[in-house]
């Protein structure tokens, strides 16, 4: 059982007076059909326990009753409601739906083009689209704080959300460092330079997280931060010798 699914199973259970008649008479909507209709590409992040609403050049993250979102890197407070669970997916409010078509509008060059609707051959190849995201691959770029990321996804032209994660002591929950959306090209591979900031602790572990559109299963790949130099030894960190 993935996070979604037991954040929905536990949502039923904090939210039991959010009844499929309440629901309707709130006029809240699923949120993966509010993505398909404005265009954006819905994507669970497992890391955040969130859902990623992605458009080019734009990415919103909802997570479940809380009513603080994000539009990249901005964070606002939605009207009305608080995003809650019913039978496996996210129900809005109308306020919040008002908010999304507004981004898109600033936003026209989404999956949904400038009409605000998403293609209907986008939407049907989306829904046939399954496989993993493959052949992932990290590395510290020598000489720098940054990260080189690439992989492969199922399908071509997809949105792909980069999470980096650090885990920096047995006591300390892992943190979220760093998302960004890039753009797999049309042989469904991509790459992107991801700065590892601000988790620069020497010997901590931080873990890229890879996710794309429901269907294609995310990818994670676990590493130890090290100097961007490695062992390099450089004449001016070494001890100086004593002035006889």
């Amino acid at each position: 059982m993935n996070r979604l699914t037991l954040g929905a199973t536990l949502a039923s259970v904090a939210f039991a007076a959010v009844t499929p008649a309440a629901i309707e008479a709130r006029g809240d909507v699923a949120l993966s059909r509010v993505a398909a209709e404005l265009g954006y590409a819905y994507a669970y992040l497992g890391p955040e326990d969130a859902v990623s609403l992605s458009r080019r050049g734009v990415t919103v993250l909802v997570r479940p009753g809380e009513r603080l979102y994000d539009v990249n890197d901005r964070t606002e407070t939605m009207d009305g409601v608080a995003p809650h669970f019913y039978q496996n997916d996210l129900f809005v409010s109308s306020q919040f739906i008002a908010r999304l078509r507004a981004i898109a509008t600033l936003y026209p060059d989404g999956m949904g083009g400038g009409s605000g609707v998403i293609p209907a051959t986008y939407r049907s190849s989306t829904a046939a689209v399954t496989g993993p995201i493959s052949l992932l691959n990290v590395r510290q770029i020598p000489g720098t704080q940054q990260l080189d990321v690439s992989g492969k996804t199922p399908m071509p032209n997809r949105p792909i959300t980069l999470t980096l994660v650090g885990t920096f002591s047995s006591e300390i929950p892992d943190t979220v460092l760093s998302r960004r959306q890039v753009f797999a090209d049309s042989d469904g591979r991509f790459r992107a330079n991801v700065p590892i900031g601000p988790g620069y602790m020497r010997g901590a572990y931080l873990t890229l997280v890879a996710s794309s559109v429901p269907g294609v299963a995310s990818a994670s790949l676990r590493f130890e931060v090290k100097a961007p130099n490695g062992d390099i030894s450089v004449p001016s960190e070494q001890p100086q010798r004593s002035i006889q």
